[in-house]
């Protein structure tokens, strides 16, 4: 995938919502006896069941030490959980995209030129 099509596939989905909520739905087929399985095009987040590892441990452990005093202990381990589920979502975004040697970000330089200052008169004494 390119770094292009990323970006515009990242463009396109604020509008997703809004596409798939105007498509009619086909009618859906009746239940079979067998279940089925969710595609793996639409990854869900998982919730972390398990406690947070030992990386969201210690950033967890730093914002107790900045922010203790303004945070109880069920806040910190909210805190803890959310560092643990966004890390595990960029192992899994890692997982997902392979980037090359070559990938790199679209960075447009645009030089800001800012006009010279005016000419300083002077005004001569007689």
């Amino acid at each position: 995938m390119s770094r292009r099509r990323f970006l515009r596939s990242l463009a396109a989905a604020p509008l997703l919502p809004a596409a798939l909520s105007q498509t009619p739905r086909p009618p859906s087929p009746p239940p079979s006896p067998t279940p089925t399985i969710p595609s793996p095009a639409s990854p869900v987040p998982s919730p972390s069941p398990s406690p947070p590892g030992p990386v969201a441990q210690a950033l967890g452990d730093v914002v107790r030490i900045r922010y203790g005093s303004q945070l109880e202990e069920a806040d910190l381990a909210e805190v803890r959980k959310g560092i643990e589920d966004n890390l595990q979502a960029a192992d899994r975004l890692r997982k997902a995209v392979k980037l090359g040697n070559g990938d790199e970000p679209v960075n447009i330089f645009r030089p800001r030129v800012t006009p010279p200052p005016p000419p300083v008169t002077r005004r001569r004494r007689r």
